[in-house]
């Protein structure tokens, strides 16, 4: 088993199949390419990270959009420093299921400036490939059985969507439809993981 660092961030809205994509992209790419890998998620499983998620899944506990901002934000740092950065360091290929594009989305969409989001995560690394998982919010919602976190709702998720698109086209980030079949979806994410891997590995 051969070391190969790099850092893969799947970010959309919610029901666009973050965690169900990265989950068998993380599978293929062990297989394939024969590497370490790493699944990890946001908002982690650390201390910041269950409060973060108490305070989503509370619908009577309606926290400002900064203090979400400023949560994501730490729980971020502890992600990066405990987790991301050892991996990458061990030569492994990680795979996180959201990142900070999901950040500047959800809070941009909330009102909060760009510019003020990326000062507060300042300490977050760069993926070295992001990809943005894209479907309607009205398909998305369908699929989830129970409506669980404060951000699920139509309205605000065309916004948010909007956000990650327009993130998308500023950075270059790969936009991936993820409306249709599973199957297919999932092959458009692994080209474009292939592609990205055999170039890091012809570096």
């Amino acid at each position: 088993m051969t070391g190969l660092s790099a850092f893969i961030a799947l970010d959309g809205i919610d029901g666009a199949g973050n965690t169900t994509h990265s989950k068998l992209l993380a599978n293929w790419i062990h297989e394939a390419f024969r590497v370490k890998v790493l699944l990890t998620k946001e908002p982690t499983s650390k201390p910041v990270g269950r409060l973060l998620r108490s305070y989503l899944r509370a619908s009577k506990i309606l926290t400002p959009s900064a203090t979400d901002a400023l949560l994501f934000a730490a729980d971020r740092i502890e992600h990066t420093e405990e987790i991301l950065k050892p991996a990458l360091e061990s030569g492994a290929v990680v795979v996180s299921d959201r990142y900070l594009e999901s950040s500047i989305a959800y809070q941009s969409a909330q009102g909060l400036p760009i510019d003020w989001l990326l000062s507060i995560n300042k300490y977050a690394i760069k993926p070295s490939l992001n990809i943005i998982l894209d479907t309607r919010p009205e398909k998305s919602l369908a699929r989830k059985a129970k409506l669980v976190d404060k951000f699920e709702e139509v309205s605000f998720l065309r916004n948010v969507r909007e956000a990650f698109l327009n993130r998308a086209k500023s950075e270059g980030y790969p936009v991936v439809d993820t409306s249709g079949l599973l199957d297919e979806a999932q092959k458009k994410i692994r080209d474009i993981v292939e592609l990205f891997l055999r170039k890091s590995i012809l570096r």
